[in-house]
């Protein structure tokens, strides 16, 4: 009886010790704490720098093409790393965020090979944070999914799960310091979110969408421009602003219910606003609906279909345009009520309107659009056809603009 009593003080003491003695504390954990969670630690801590590292890559790319090409990214509306990595909410204070994790992914292994368990379990904890941040920017923000940087949000909740119970092994990371921890994160996520936001929703000078001067073209996208795929286009145009005689024509393929498209629209019509005379944009349907889309093998935007067929009834009246950008306003009403709606705010003749949505009449217009779009092999929207070259996305303004530069340029040098 004596023996064991002898044997709980000694426990007891070593406790005792411990309590004072963190670095104690910190070896005996480390002796006692199970060995998978650190080595899944770093086995996902490199599959995410060979992530971050393959999507910083991407990210220049998309900055100089405005898209980006790989087989691990999609090419539809909504799971498409070029939407992703092209928008405000991919850098962060001018750094790409994708470079950011790539080095917090060295951070973290460097920190599990210093043995610092209480740095390797908070960077855990801020990268699973982070990545729910990020995920929600891009699920409900931009509206589309980059399936790689899906890939590192599984990576860090992997990591996240790893940490937890590495975590409990560590008697140096106390409930207070956690909660300290915590607070630290939201307080750092706070100020991101409002830096991107306030990006995000910084507008675009003037400037960027003039044509620029010859020496200020943006080489690196008129390289791109010229390995794009060139196409000969059929079909008659239907809607277009701009002059007959303008030196750049954009053919856009749009989705009513795309909010890329509903951006693109808002950026094409500011850009050929700036350069009335050089800039011509032709709108052309491919709506990502089976209904009326042979190509689409499964359902994306249900309602597209008769939203194109509303716009060409408006047509009919001379009112495409205005109520296109009824329809780009509210991408959420897209039944026969809503068009009902839409065709009174624009003041059209409703009986006409009605008779036109009841008869179908305007099928065969959407459907040539999308025979032509198949033909061209055009699965996303929003799709460009520059002067004959096929562009997937849209790029940043400032770059199309250097094609009107070009193309000037062009007609100067082959006038005799």
């Amino acid at each position: 009886m004596l023996q064991p009593m002898s044997a709980k003080k000694a426990k007891a003491a070593r406790r005792q010790a411990a309590a004072h003695d963190p670095a104690q504390a910190t070896r005996h954990a480390q002796r006692h704490a199970p060995s998978w969670p650190l080595l899944a630690i770093r086995v996902l801590g490199a599959l995410g720098l060979v992530i971050g590292v393959y999507l910083s890559v991407l990210h220049y790319q998309a900055g100089a093409g405005g898209s980006v090409e790989s087989v691990f990214c999609g090419t539809g509306t909504t799971v498409n790393c070029s939407l992703v990595l092209s928008s405000a909410y991919a850098t962060l204070f001018g750094v790409p965020v994708a470079v950011l994790a790539a080095g917090s992914y060295v951070i973290l292994l460097a920190s599990t090979f210093l043995a610092v368990p209480g740095l390797t379990v908070l960077l855990c904890g801020w990268m699973f944070v982070f990545s729910l941040y990020m995920a929600a920017v891009s699920f409900f923000t931009i509206g589309a999914v980059c399936p790689l940087c899906t890939g590192l949000y599984l990576v860090n909740l992997g990591l996240f799960a790893s940490a937890v119970v590495q975590g409990r092994a560590d008697p140096t990371l106390t409930r207070p310091r956690l909660a300290y921890a915590a607070l630290g994160f939201s307080v750092v996520l706070l100020g991101i979110g409002l830096t991107q936001t306030e990006d995000a929703a910084h507008v675009t000078p003037l400037q960027e969408y003039l044509a620029p001067a010859p020496a200020e073209m943006d080489m690196g996208f008129v390289r791109y421009y010229y390995d794009q795929p060139a196409v000969v286009l059929r079909g008659s145009e239907r809607h277009v602003e701009g002059p007959a005689d303008a030196v750049l024509t954009i053919h856009e393929f749009v989705d009513f219910r795309c909010p890329q498209c509903a951006r693109a629209r808002d950026t094409l019509l500011k850009f050929q606003h700036a350069n009335p005379d050089d800039v011509r944009i032709v709108f052309r349907h491919y709506p990502l609906d089976q209904q009326c889309n042979t190509g689409m093998k499964s359902q994306v935007h249900p309602g597209a279909c008769a939203a194109s067929m509303a716009a060409e009834c408006a047509a009919e009246q001379g009112k495409f345009w205005e109520y296109a950008d009824l329809l780009f306003a509210d991408q959420a009403k897209f039944k026969r009520t809503d068009f009902d709606a839409h065709a009174r705010t624009a003041r059209l003749d409703f009986e006409q309107f009605s008779a036109c949505m009841d008869d179908g009449r305007t099928e065969t217009l959407v459907k040539n659009d999308i025979d032509e779009a198949l033909r061209l092999e055009i699965e996303a929207t929003p799709t460009l056809v520059v002067n004959g070259r096929i562009i997937r996305g849209l790029p940043p303004v400032g770059k199309l603009a250097s094609l009107v530069t070009l193309q000037k340029q062009q007609e100067t040098d082959t006038t005799p």
